[in-house]
């Protein structure tokens, strides 16, 4: 990855963010130039054809890049003329992104249905399930010095210690992960861990132990958040939504509670929290798989 100003995940969310307001008739010409002149020469230098980009990323630089054909053209600033061009290149993507953003709205209503379903399964076999939430990014000292081939690495190293159920991850009955690009935050990972309740009780330490092995696992670079800290599930308990910790299958406000704290992990298209940039094959969100046989009752999926 080239030397940036800003990160590489910001760069990207700027840009997806730039093309986004011009198709929506959301921003007037000379803020275009502005931002033409802030964005596209660095992702030209950050660039990298093996990746997959976001419609919205490959339609600005194949636009920019019609106007600015020549490395002469390169060095000129943006203006109104050719800021207008670059304007005029972009409409012609608007149908494919539109069918992009579609496609993604869909595959959250998949993955809100199948996470549903698999919530449910698991709540209901044990008498009481440890629920774990932590979220895993990283600092904003070190955000600027991490790719998304080092997120891929990172989240690929902590599926390998979840699946093998090493560490921290040792008695998991089940996960969800889903793996997320904000413009403040960066690259960063939301991580719901399912212990037996019978087993196991201590939430707090499972998210904490949870969020040092991340350190580890990113050699520093990465930060987390606890959510299983006494003033932040006092807010919930308080409003009576709380939905992590300790959850009990006799009590279905617990339950449904658990049920949506999971599921806001499958909106990140509506959070806007979508990646739009990822390696080939890369996953943005899976789940564990319910594999005993003693379901209660429920339909098996």
């Amino acid at each position: 990855m080239s030397c940036l100003v800003i990160s590489q995940s910001q760069l990207i969310c700027n840009v997806d963010r730039l093309v986004t307001d011009v198709l929506s008739n959301n921003i007037n010409i000379s803020n275009v130039s502005v931002q033409l002149s802030a964005l596209y020469l660095p992702l030209v230098a950050d660039y990298d054809s093996s990746l997959n980009y976001f419609p919205t990323i490959t339609a600005f630089i194949d636009s920019a890049n019609r106007v600015m054909c020549s490395s002469y053209s390169k060095k000129m600033r943006w203006g109104y003329y050719n800021t207008k061009d670059f304007i005029n290149n972009l409409y012609a993507y608007k149908d494919v992104i539109s069918k992009n953003n579609i496609k993604l709205i869909k595959q959250e209503k998949v993955n809100t249905k199948k996470l549903d379903i698999y919530m449910r399964q698991m709540l209901n076999h044990y008498s009481k399930l440890l629920i774990v939430r932590v979220d895993l990014g990283y600092s904003k000292d070190t955000i600027h010095l991490v790719s998304i081939e080092d997120f891929h690495q990172h989240s690929k190293k902590l599926r390998e210690f979840i699946g093998k159920k090493e560490s921290c991850f040792k008695g998991l009955q089940g996960n969800v992960i889903a793996l997320e690009q904000g413009h403040d935050r960066g690259y960063h990972c939301h991580l719901l861990l399912m212990y037996n309740g019978s087993r196991h009780e201590s939430d707090w330490y499972f998210a904490e132990t949870v969020g040092e092995k991340w350190r580890s696992i990113t050699g520093g670079l990465g930060s987390y958040y606890n959510c299983h800290n006494s003033q932040y599930k006092q807010k919930y308990k308080d409003a009576g939504t709380l939905g992590i910790g300790m959850i009990h299958r006799k009590n279905p406000i617990e339950i449904e509670n658990s049920v949506r704290v999971a599921l806001y992990l499958t909106r990140p298209y509506k959070e806007d929290q979508h990646l739009r940039i990822k390696l080939p094959g890369m996953k943005t969100f899976t789940r564990g798989k319910y594999e005993t046989d003693k379901r209660r009752g429920l339909p098996k999926y």
